[in-house]
């Protein structure tokens, strides 16, 4: 079977200045409403900066972009019998640039921007923004499996696991089925075939993302000379998957914003006091929100349509 194009080659010309602006404007708005948030927080951000140790605010800040690209990758897993096959470069450039979108009030312009970037790149925008739903919902799913599964570790209960991951395949199974995966497909209006494997394959590195998630707290609460240790990692990702959830139920909020930190904060305060669990959670708002916009802009920097177009008036020779 010939494999699929590869927009790499194919880009599609921006068209009108009109849509540059309207890129600008949206990165722009993005980056202000992302300030605002912060600026919403920096008494609280700031008092904890003023004690802790940046070294290890740094490794948090690795651990989150990690877990940002594995959720990128996550959903680029969904692509792999897609009509025009994404390079690395453009699926980032699509991607990150993105989610940028989620500090605007409102769920939906993150899929929207995505979609018009995808369009740009050669790739379907209805296919680009309902992977992304997909993959959304991927995360979703696995945040939900792993709080379930470590949260009631915090208070003390272990619970049967083995009722949790019953649950988890019962709801799984029919996913398995080519005639019901094919029609759930269908209404979430992607044309392209998702296998068993490829959704497998999307799980695991949406899992393997909450660990970096969880790594982050721990070492913030390390930075601040806090309770947890690594150790405690299994208790700090199923507080960050819970909270996570927990922000994105609350659909009008930016990134969020109050639920994901309240619902941190709750799980946190379990173990450790209401002082530093709040601490811990402004520096990680901190944190995720400057290594969101580190991968837009490293993304940005690839921007694939000018190494295009540098490689059009320059060919390779040989």
């Amino acid at each position: 079977m010939t494999h699929p194009e590869t927009s790499e080659v194919a880009p599609i010309n921006g068209g009108a200045a009109w849509k540059s602006y309207a890129r600008a404007a949206f990165c722009i708005a993005a980056l202000a409403a992302a300030g605002v948030l912060l600026a919403s927080e920096w008494d609280g951000i700031s008092t904890a900066l003023a004690k802790a140790d940046y070294g290890l605010i740094a490794l948090a800040f690795l651990a989150a972009m990690i877990n940002i690209v594995l959720t990128g990758l996550s959903w680029r897993a969904l692509l792999a019998r897609a009509p025009v096959n994404l390079s690395l470069r453009r699926s980032a450039y699509v991607f990150f640039l993105g989610q940028i979108g989620k500090y605007l009030p409102g769920t939906v312009w993150s899929f929207l921007a995505s979609g018009e970037l995808a369009k740009r790149t050669g790739f379907p925008r209805a296919a680009a923004m309902s992977s992304l739903l997909l993959a959304l919902l991927i995360g979703v799913g696995s945040g939900v499996i792993i709080a379930l599964l470590l949260v009631p570790q915090t208070l003390g209960y272990l619970p049967e696991s083995w009722i949790v991951w019953v649950i988890g395949a019962a709801a799984a199974l029919p996913l398995a089925l080519p005639k019901v995966r094919a029609y759930l497909l269908r209404l979430a209006r992607i044309d392209f075939p998702v296998t068993v494997g490829t959704l497998a394959l999307s799980m695991a590195l949406a899992l393997i993302a909450w660990i970096f998630a969880g790594a982050q707290i721990v070492l913030l609460s390390q930075a601040i000379d806090g309770a947890l240790g690594w150790s405690d990692l299994p208790q700090a990702i199923g507080a960050y998957a819970f909270a996570w959830v927990a922000g994105f139920l609350v659909i009008i909020a930016p990134a969020g914003l109050g639920a994901r930190e309240g619902g941190l904060i709750a799980a946190l305060s379990l173990s450790m006091g209401l002082v530093e669990a709040s601490a811990i959670v402004l520096l990680s708002r901190l944190v995720v929100t400057a290594a969101d916009f580190a991968c837009a802009g490293i993304a940005a920097a690839m921007n694939p349509d000018q190494a295009a177009q540098a490689n059009a008036q320059h060919p390779h020779q040989g």
